[in-house]
């Protein structure tokens, strides 16, 4: 167990090789009035990174503008797997450049 060393609106999920996001459904409702945790949330989709989350969650990823690829996972190894990795495939729904 690791003691956190940032706070959501200082620590981008830029620095981040995945994110997971694992929330109840009442801390769900609290974040989603957060526009910090919700640009979080964005900034790692459009990063290309790995989310994984938990199914109480997907308000909040909703919100974000989070599509399910490849790239987005529950809390499994699936997620283990894709951290680390980008999801290229997720660029040109994210950037028009791509």
């Amino acid at each position: 167990m690791l003691k956190a060393d940032g706070q959501l609106a200082g620590t981008p999920s830029q620095i981040m090789d995945a994110i997971a996001v694992v929330l109840s459904q009442e801390g769900c409702a609290q974040l989603l009035k957060e526009a910090a945790a919700v640009q979080f949330v964005m900034d790692a989709f459009g990063h290309l990174k790995a989310i994984g989350a938990s199914a109480e969650a997907k308000p909040l990823l909703d919100k974000a503008g989070v599509a399910f690829d490849a790239g987005i996972t529950g809390l499994d190894k699936k997620f283990v797997d894709a951290a680390g990795r980008r999801f290229f495939d997720r660029e040109p729904n994210v950037r028009t450049l791509a």
